[in-house]
């Protein structure tokens, strides 16, 4: 059998994995700290493929970017080309790391391009016998084609492949791959800046060639070519002849290797998923232990621990101290089940079944015994769970994921797994590995694959206490994992558990009337295009739109027309077909996220029992799922009609607490701002006194206040000159002038801006009031938009963050007053700088008057905290 020899174009398949993962409006992969890691992602599938193909032999060519013969040849060679992408230029060292895991060849040679070594390679293993692929998208190397030689043309990654051989070549171009250079020297080459001769495209080269046979032998005959075409050809005859000189590959280029030297050695298994683990591909450590049997999941003989069933032994461990674990089948812990509870000492590790809980009162009491301390992992998602089964959970004294939160605010996406590998703990297995994903989850077979799984994870909650909490005293953050974020869990636990009623008559009534006008629009706008189409489909519409009514200034995606939010916009004087699909848009979005979505989410109680995520957000806010009660819509009056389906208790009322303006009064208050604290402290509207002072006029008219209150609410974002013209339709210029003047007017602000930004460059994050921070890596790209948003990110996060604390404190601060006194009305839910409580008629006057005070006093600010209040019957009435 023929050995075979795998050659690779590295530089090729880098700027194609590149740009498949960073194509106009896709967000590049990146890791928490800011390191870039798309171009390794794709890179890494796009090899495995082709080393999946691979026999015994394999080398991958990197150009070395220094100046190669045909440049000095040629002064102008590739000239023009656009610089490499700094996002790209910061992963190829992490490029080369991935291939020296992998146990492959990789080679460059200065004055020499990576298409001269895989000639060389190639024509040497040829000649001893092998059978060559060669991989790339450069069609240069289709002039290596031979019997033995095949080159794969990728188009798109490994997906879509052209495949030549000698008889593939011809069929594609009526030439012999000996022509394939002269094809190239007639031609030319833009990407490459080879001049060729003016005037011939492939179809006439072509055309030449399978007249003449070759590039000199059309030159001998030169004279009796026609017209224009020989008027060029005896012009630049010799540019032709050099074209071809500068694309030749140099199949003789002196390596220091042979072919028998680059055989493919054993992947370096730990090296590489612990490469993968460190820039978070979670996706490619799961694939990689799949397929190599070598390396599988960790399992119970490197993991010592014992299943409990009986009660006397529950009671011999059940002791003060314990990290206690609950794996649920679903993120949704309200309906999911209980797949085994974890317990650890630091020492010894067990694992508990759903059915040993539920019948045992030892465990149950120490649950529920609150002189116990009990450290744990999204405690608040124990807590309901427990709840939802009528029994108790005290005590937890140390949660992993808030102290992981804590400690960085980004990690609160990731999963257990990689939390623990974020503290340098790489044993555990991710959950994908144990149970599956999608349909396909579920308990393995093996029981002692999914116990010991959870039992090592309450060891490692237990083994990271110590560890988490060093770096949080040293931060002096102690106080917000212990009196913020584990008591908010106790509070977001009990909302979540109570609940918001739905009103479904409520809910069908606009369900039906939504149906109606969205089935209205679809028929007036198939008849305003006058063709009938799917306007659902985005690939559709754009062709309606820039094809069929011929409107202007269509931009073409790789699936067709672009017809987001931004393109319609600019269109919407264009034709009136336009604001009926903006309209057509939003309706449908109301429809199916909201009307739908909440239906879906309606438990047997008449409630939707939504997740308050605690540690998701990078400012320190909480965020709400399934449903999300906090995005509905109230821009418009469709989208705060929304709010009429949420309504209280039978014969109770809901009333709402709202703080008033609290994002500008901690700005005010953490620049030392003195017009504007003077401002709320005078109880002057912000946004009139900002305009008398900007606009130097005493009466200030609707349009004044309209632009102060943008740039009052947008400074706090790091709002630039563009983004304010937008808001307030002046010139950039205009704008920009606008924004000198109001700094003027709050030169603490301007101050305030500086300092905390270079407070962010020298220390790579901010802080809250309660020291909460965010770090901002952004700040250290080479690229200049990134870096840009690091800076607005440095002086919204402080803000934004201590407005997210204070709210906090204030949900605590009100739990705390509705248990101690015994109240039956009860929070259930918090969106944005809003409170709302279900409040018993018997308590209304009271709540009324207790809850803004709790809220003006949760949090000493040197500018007094504002708030309103309102009642109502259903959310919508609450103003």
């Amino acid at each position: 059998m023929m050995k075979r020899l795998t050659l690779v174009d590295g530089n090729s398949l880098l700027f194609r994995a590149y740009y498949a993962t960073a194509y106009p409006g896709a967000k590049i992969l990146q890791t928490s700290t800011g390191i870039y890691t798309n171009a390794v992602f794709a890179f890494s599938n796009m090899l495995d493929k082709i080393i999946e193909l691979a026999d015994s032999h394999m080398l991958i060519a990197f150009d070395t970017g220094k100046p190669t013969k045909r440049h000095l040849a040629y002064e102008n060679y590739k000239a023009g080309r656009k610089e490499m992408p700094e996002e790209l230029v910061q992963q190829i060292p992490l490029i080369h790391e991935l291939i020296k895991y992998l146990g492959i060849k990789e080679f460059s040679y200065e004055g020499y391009e990576a298409d001269d070594i895989i000639g060389t390679l190639a024509k040497e293993a040829e000649s001893k016998g092998y059978l060559v692929d060669v991989y790339s998208s450069d069609r240069d190397l289709l002039q290596l084609v031979s019997d033995k030689i095949t080159v794969h043309m990728l188009k798109s990654g490994m997906k879509v492949v052209d495949h030549y051989t000698p008889a593939a070549l011809f069929e594609r171009y009526g030439l012999t791959h000996e022509q394939f250079v002269d094809l190239k020297a007639l031609m030319g080459d833009a990407s490459d800046n080879i001049p060729g001769v003016p005037g011939v495209g492939e179809k006439t080269a072509v055309s030449l060639l399978q007249t003449y046979g070759t590039l000199e032998n059309m030159i001998a005959k030169k004279d009796e070519i026609k017209g224009k075409l020989g008027e060029n050809i005896r012009t630049y005859h010799e540019q032709a002849l050099f074209s071809k000189e500068l694309s030749t590959i140099d199949c003789k280029t002196p390596l220091p290797f042979v072919v028998e030297d680059i055989e493919i050695q054993p992947v370096d298994e730990e090296s590489l998923v612990n490469f993968y683990k460190r820039l978070e591909l979670k996706q490619l450590v799961i694939g990689f232990r799949k397929k190599d049997t070598l390396f599988t999941v960790d399992q119970s003989s490197e993991f010592n621990f014992k299943e409990l069933t009986e009660e006397s032994d529950l009671k011999l461990i059940l002791k003060e101290n314990l990290a206690i674990h609950f794996e649920f089948s679903e993120f949704n812990y309200h309906k999911a089940e209980l797949w085994g509870i974890g317990i650890s000492n630091g020492k010894d590790h067990y694992y508990v079944s759903k059915e040993t809980l539920l019948q045992s009162d030892a465990l149950k009491d120490y649950l529920k015994n609150s002189q116990f301390e009990k450290y744990a992992y999204d405690y608040k998602a124990q807590k309901v769970f427990l709840m939802w089964q009528g029994l108790e959970l005290n005590a937890v004294t140390y949660d992993l994921l808030l102290a992981a939160y804590i400690i960085k605010s980004s990690i609160g996406k990731e999963d257990f797994t990689a939390i623990a590998q974020s503290f340098e703990i790489n044993h555990l297995s991710y959950d994908e590995e144990i149970y599956g994903k999608g349909a396909k989850k579920g308990l393995p077979e093996d029981k002692a694959l999914y116990q010991s799984h959870i039992a090592k994870k309450a060891s490692i909650i237990y083994e990271l206490k110590d560890k988490t909490l060093v770096t949080i005293k040293e931060r002096e953050q102690l106080h917000l994992l212990n009196e913020v974020e584990i008591p908010l869990s106790d509070v977001i636990a009990d909302m979540e558990f109570q609940g918001v009623y739905v009103d479904q008559n409520e809910l069908k009534t606009q369900t039906k009337n939504l149906e109606e006008r969205i089935d209205n629009l679809r028929r007036e706008i198939i008849e305003l295009a006058g063709v009938d189409f799917n306007v659902d489909s985005p690939k559709q519409l754009g062709d309606v739109l820039f094809e069929t009514l011929g409107l202007p200034n269509g931009k073409k995606t790789k699936t067709g027309y672009s017809t987001d939010a931004e393109v319609l916009n600019d269109l919407a004087d264009k034709h009136p077909v336009v604001d009926k699909v903006l309209q057509y848009r939003q309706l449908t979005k109301l429809y199916s996220t909201y009307l739908i979505g909440i239906k879906d989410s309606i438990f047997p109680d008449g409630k939707v029992h939504t997740i308050f995520n605690q540690a998701l957000t990078l400012t320190g806010r909480l965020s709400s799922l399934e449903p999300n009660l906090q995005n509905i819509p109230i821009r418009t009056e469709e989208g705060r009609q929304i709010r009429k389906l949420f309504v209280p208790s039978d014969k109770n009322y809901l009333v709402g607490a709202d703080y008033s303006q609290i994002e500008l009064r901690v700005l005010a208050d953490m620049a030392d701002v003195k017009e504007l604290k003077h401002a709320f402290e005078t109880g002057l509207d912000i946004h009139t006194s900002t305009a008398q002072k900007v606009f130097h006029v005493e009466t200030v008219d609707s349009e004044q206040r309209r632009r102060a209150k943008a740039v009052n609410f947008g400074i706090i974002y790091g709002i630039g000159s563009w983004s304010l013209s937008q808001d307030i339709n002046v010139t950039v210029s205009e704008a920009e002038k606008f924004i000198e003047k109001y700094l003027e007017v709050y030169p603490e602000i301007k101050k305030y801006m500086k300092d905390i930004v270079e407070f962010a460059k020298s220390h790579g994050y901010v802080e809250t009031i309660m020291k909460r921070r965010r770090y901002i890596p952004e700040l250290e790209s080479k690229v200049y938009a990134v870096r840009e948003f690091g800076k607005r990110t440095s002086l919204n996060a402080p803000i934004q963050g201590s407005a997210a604390d204070i709210i906090k404190v204030a949900m605590i601060k009100l739990h705390e007053y509705l248990v101690k006194n015994k109240k039956k009305s009860k929070l259930i839910l918090q969106v944005h700088d809003e409170l709302i409580l279900d409040v018993v008629p018997e308590e209304l006057e009271e709540m009324e008057k207790k809850v803004p005070e709790i809220m003006k006093t949760a949090f000493p600010l040197n500018v007094e905290l504002s708030t309103s209040c309102d009642t109502g019957k259903t959310w919508y009435e609450l103003k």
